[in-house]
């Protein structure tokens, strides 16, 4: 049995509207192993981004965490910010969604690639700034020493978003998080992008979460997919599983809406939308938009035990 790098053991994430905690991830558990990329999907406001931030502790304080996050023998739920800031950026990285948002407008790309290495490994800015530029040689930016001066708005974005994977890489994290890494580029920078997070997955031995609503790209890089729906953890599958035979009703819908090229198939959307979090329906919460929905599902299932795990009263059906 692999041991996990990361367990996350019944995390739920809540927000306070109108005077009313209401619960954006509904107590959800996964483990992320060594040397393996997990895809979590889902549509807008599954709650994909904010489980992302909380492997970090990076949600805001008025996010009210329960359940618990173990890495390296820590609950990073309860660890302290001074704490947290030995494993930020260091062992556990992130490559945010948006790079020029995310890249600091007033510091050179040098800079920033080589600041990390400065705070985290001790080196002397003249050595991060050496390391700097072997980092986007690796992430395969022509012309790195002309790079390393120019800031993030005198580059492409599909080079920005290089930049933001050599910060993510930069003092060899255990786990990178890439939340919708290539959603701003286009398809030939996306695959290029996605070509080389996986390259650099298998030199390194490090794994990857990203965060996604592309089944293509879950198709493309995944080993394992968890599954999100409102909060919920609906499904979980090692890839080839989930493809072949999806089992929740979300599932089967989202690959539903994903074009395919080698047979006749008719796209068909899902209607509806994700409830917003203070009017969450009482059991299953995709029972509103589920063409299969009876009365047992007024109670909330859980999720079944297994590699290929469902949260679905017709599991026993599906799996």
């Amino acid at each position: 049995m692999t041991t996990p790098l990361m367990t996350v053991e019944d995390l739920s994430i809540s927000f306070k509207i109108e005077d009313r905690w209401c619960r954006a991830v509904n107590g959800i558990s996964f483990d992320i192993l060594p040397n393996e990329t997990l895809c979590i999907v889902g549509e807008s406001g599954c709650g994909k981004s904010i489980t992302a931030m909380s492997l970090m502790k990076l949600l805001p304080d008025t996010a009210q965490l329960g359940g618990k996050i173990t890495f390296d023998g820590q609950d990073i739920l309860s660890m302290k910010e001074k704490e947290l800031e030995g494993i930020r950026g260091s062992r556990i990285a992130m490559i945010f969604q948006e790079p020029m948002t995310s890249l600091n407008p007033v510091l050179t790309v040098g800079e920033q690639i080589a600041e990390p290495l400065v705070l985290h490994k001790g080196m002397t800015w003249s050595d991060a700034r050496r390391e700097a530029r072997n980092l986007l040689d690796l992430v395969r930016i022509p012309d790195a020493e002309q790079r390393l001066g120019q800031y993030p708005h005198e580059l492409s974005g599909g080079m920005r978003q290089r930049v933001m994977i050599a910060i993510g890489l930069a003092c060899r994290p255990e786990i990178l998080i890439a939340d919708e890494p290539t959603t701003a580029l286009d398809v030939t920078i996306q695959a290029q992008v996605l070509a080389l997070l996986d390259d650099i997955r298998k030199e390194q031995g490090l794994s990857i979460v990203m965060i996604t609503h592309d089944l293509g790209v879950v198709a493309n890089v995944a080993d394992r997919v968890a599954v999100m729906y409102a909060g919920d953890l609906v499904e979980t599958a090692p890839v080839a599983d989930l493809f072949t035979a999806p089992s929740h009703p979300y599932t089967q819908a989202l690959l539903k809406t994903v074009p395919r090229a080698d047979e006749a198939f008719e796209l068909l959307p899902i209607e509806g939308q994700v409830p917003p979090i203070q009017l969450m329906p009482e059991g299953c919460r995709f029972a509103p938009r589920c063409l299969e929905a009876h009365d047992a599902c007024e109670v909330a299932p859980e999720l079944s035990p297994g590699p290929h795990a469902v949260r679905c009263w017709a599991r026993e059906e599906r799996v």
